[in-house]
């Protein structure tokens, strides 16, 4: 049962569970950790990577916390989110590139190509695409990204692309037509979701972070909270920002069990 407080605590609510952490307040973990050594390697040798997982699987945040750390001197990142498709995406980099794109799909494609082959000979920043929600884009550009990959036919690359997306982008990627691309990622991981310890580390540390009390949950109610996220981040986010409010509302000094029960059984009702 929730402890009852006479005046109800004026914090539980300043508990922030949103998405928007400062990389001070970052969560790292085995698998975390792993994925930034990978794109790390990725980087450094100019490959091709693909990080696949769940929504809410915390792949975007754990690669822009990575490319948070690339030194600007050396490196240009170029992010594309999941308002990109088709012209639109190879337009954007051209402007992102300093160029003005041409009308034509191809002969964008070939600007890029040509401004990235001679940024390598000169010695410019080295670029890294980042294209997230990937498994969104059509097999046509996904090939047009890699064709940017290889200019003048030469064999090494002129960027290094990391391609983020759901677990279909797998499957997307065994279609012919991305066979060469397919061949091209040096680097695959698929983020997987926190285990049960991994989960009450977790927000036990973004409690703490928020200057709460680290047993403000129970041991019952974050077990149920990792039974019913599956250890998917942005759900557990959720879970806990709702019970936070919650226990608030019922002057409540701690978040248990069976109030993480209401509302997971309210939550699939709904």
């Amino acid at each position: 049962m929730s402890r009852k407080s006479p005046n109800p605590p004026g914090n539980l609510t300043d508990i922030r569970f949103g998405k928007d952490v400062g990389e001070e307040e970052l969560f790292s973990y085995p698998r975390f950790e792993e994925l930034r050594t990978m794109l790390r390697l990725s980087v450094v040798q100019r490959a091709f990577s693909l990080v696949t997982g769940k929504a809410g699987i915390g792949k975007t945040t754990a690669v822009r916390s990575f490319t948070s750390e690339l030194a600007g001197s050396r490196y240009q990142v170029i992010y594309f989110g999941q308002d990109q498709n088709g012209t639109g995406l190879l337009k954007r980099f051209a402007l992102l590139l300093g160029l003005q794109p041409r009308y034509l799909r191809h002969q964008v494609a070939m600007q890029i190509s040509q401004a990235l082959a001679d940024n390598a000979s000169q010695g410019g920043r080295e670029v890294v695409a980042v294209v997230d929600e990937a498994h969104l884009l059509d097999a046509e550009t996904l090939e047009d990204i890699r064709l940017l990959s290889n200019s003048n036919f030469d064999t090494s690359s002129a960027l290094s692309i990391i391609l983020l997306g759901q677990q279909q982008l797998r499957a997307h990627l065994k279609d012919p037509r991305l066979e060469a691309l397919n061949q091209r990622l040096t680097y695959r991981f698929f983020l997987e979701g926190f285990t049960s310890a991994e989960t009450a580390a977790y927000i036990k540390h973004r409690v703490e972070t928020a200057g709460g009390s680290a047993d403000v949950f129970t041991d019952d109610a974050i077990h149920r909270i990792f039974d019913a996220s599956e250890g998917v981040p942005r759900e557990i986010n959720n879970l806990c920002s709702l019970a936070l409010l919650k226990a608030q509302t019922n002057g409540a000094e701690e978040v248990d069990g069976k109030l993480v029960k209401q509302l997971v059984s309210q939550r699939d009702l709904s």
